[in-house]
């Protein structure tokens, strides 16, 4: 009778490790690899790199879009708090501001279509440093995660405009 069920308990043993090993390590793994990827490209933690815009040559993002500009930043919240400010377009287009943590989750995202007026975001962690007035408190779950910048730019003649708009973005430590 129990040889019976040594397979179904053997089965259902290598589906919760799966399980747990999809939710836990995975996602945490992935974010490592593009954090040593941009490292590698010479992005800082706590500092902003702006990527060239996008063309058919472009493999850095899955599929990259050659309408939108991007900018990224790594923190590292060990370092102290993060503040985090940008500049919404002002001409059309479309921005956003997303905060991922270490095992890729999105904890924050904050578009220009959100608030009008510009954006000041205070990053840090659970029960850390008080906000400063009128900044957006968010607080990271992990020490370290990824800050995305996007810009819409829906015509290619406003890529310059839309490129010195987007470089106002800035990640500073405090």
């Amino acid at each position: 009778m129990i040889r019976r069920f040594l397979p179904l308990a053997a089965g259902l043993l290598a589906s919760g490790l799966g399980f747990w090993v999809t939710l836990n390590w995975i996602p945490g793994f992935i974010m490592s690899r593009a954090m040593d990827q941009m490292e590698s490209r010479g992005a800082a933690a706590n500092s902003v790199t702006h990527v060239p815009p996008v063309t058919e040559a472009s493999r850095t993002v899955v599929r990259p879009s050659p309408d939108i500009l991007y900018s990224i930043c790594p923190y590292d919240l060990s370092q102290g708090p993060l503040l985090i400010q940008a500049r919404w377009p002002r001409s059309g287009g479309y921005a956003s501001i997303s905060l991922y943590d270490s095992r890729t989750n999105n904890i924050f995202t904050l578009s220009d279509r959100d608030t009008g007026r510009a954006p000041v975001i205070w990053l840090d962690q659970p029960g850390a440093a008080p906000v400063p007035d009128g900044a957006i408190a968010v607080r990271s779950p992990t020490e370290t995660g990824l800050v995305l910048y996007r810009r819409i730019v829906e015509d290619p003649s406003m890529v310059p405009a839309a490129n010195a708009e987007r470089r106002s973005f800035m990640c500073d430590g405090q």
